[in-house]
């Protein structure tokens, strides 16, 4: 097969008037007062994300509402109030991970390695080789944007970003990742990322989420037929090596272990040992994952959604689509 040389880049994103459009205005200053946040001890962050999980919790019913509904289809054995509790403890770690997202975007590399406690397997990405790219696989954590900055303290590790429809925050965070990941591309340049891991880079990509029937196929997720992407297991019939990052919370900071799927061997192999290694590290610290996602939002075999429609919610979708 041929490959674009091109070695990985970053694509910085450039400075618009539309940033400074009115309506942006609340964002800029939520984002000077996070930038500030920086500053602040982890300690204080956390509580503050308490604080702000708390209010989530009283402000935010389709986050919760998805959250629950997730929860019930995944841990069928779980008590009605343990669900109830594990929503709160969830809610109140994607408030910490608002603040988080401070530190992994603005702080030293001196103060992000201060919060790594353990890094288990290491050497799965320390001896590479270095004519074949690897793919780390993320899991949605409500941490996520901290886990990436991790990563990439001692490795060169390129990424996939979403382009936000807020534009100011896009902006933010395209510029803070280019500042410490190795090439990173947006959703649409999933063929580019392929072409740098078959030259040699290594890549992260989060693929516990549903992207739809087009990209996917239908693999057990805590027992429940889900739409997973494929592109692990196409990379995986290329000789790319797939290697799942679990990055947990571990009181003042961070654990970070690495777990390898076996190559590709029989059509799903690979998709279904990925799947099942995401159960067993989501499970191991439930209240981290950010259980918000629609995980199970494209139907197999026509079954009903699990999830209600919210009007609102449509309609916001209906608007972004029509300025798309």
């Amino acid at each position: 097969m041929t490959t674009d040389k091109t070695p990985p880049f970053n694509t910085n994103p450039k400075f618009e008037a539309v940033l400074l459009h009115p309506k942006y205005i609340l964002t800029w200053v939520g984002m000077g007062f996070l930038y500030l946040c920086k500053f602040l001890p982890y300690s204080l962050l956390i509580k503050m994300g308490h604080t702000l999980g708390a209010l989530f919790n009283i402000i935010s019913p389709h986050r919760k509402e998805i959250a629950t509904i997730n929860l019930k289809a995944c841990f069928p054995d779980m008590k009605e109030d343990e669900i109830n509790e594990l929503v709160k403890n969830n809610l109140r770690n994607l408030g910490i991970g608002i603040f988080e997202m401070a530190l992994a975007w603005w702080s030293s590399e001196e103060r992000i390695r201060g919060l790594l406690k353990s890094f288990k397997n290491k050497t799965l990405l320390d001896d590479l080789d270095q004519n074949q790219g690897v793919l780390v696989l993320l899991k949605h954590t409500t941490h996520i944007e901290l886990d990436v900055r991790l990563l990439c303290l001692d490795f060169e590790l390129g990424g996939m970003y979403k382009p936000q429809s807020n534009r100011v925050i896009s902006h933010l965070m395209i510029k803070a990742r280019n500042n410490y990941a190795l090439g990173c591309v947006n959703n649409h340049q999933a063929k580019q990322a392929m072409n740098w891991m078959q030259n040699g880079s290594n890549f992260m990509y989060a693929a516990d989420q549903d992207y739809g029937s087009k990209v996917s196929k239908f693999i057990p997720f805590y027992g429940i037929k889900a739409a997973t992407v494929s592109f692990p297991e196409i990379l995986s019939k290329l000789g790319i090596k797939i290697i799942i990052a679990d990055v947990a919370r571990n009181g003042g900071g961070f654990d970070i272990e690495l777990h390898e799927i076996n190559p590709y061997a029989q059509e799903d192999s690979v998709l279904k040992e990925m799947n099942d290694c995401y159960e067993k590290v989501i499970s191991q610290s439930p209240e981290e994952y950010l259980w918000m996602h629609r995980r199970f939002k494209t139907n197999s075999e026509g079954r009903k959604s699990i999830y209600p429609r919210w009007k609102s919610r449509e309609r916001r979708r209906e608007r972004r689509r029509e300025r798309a």
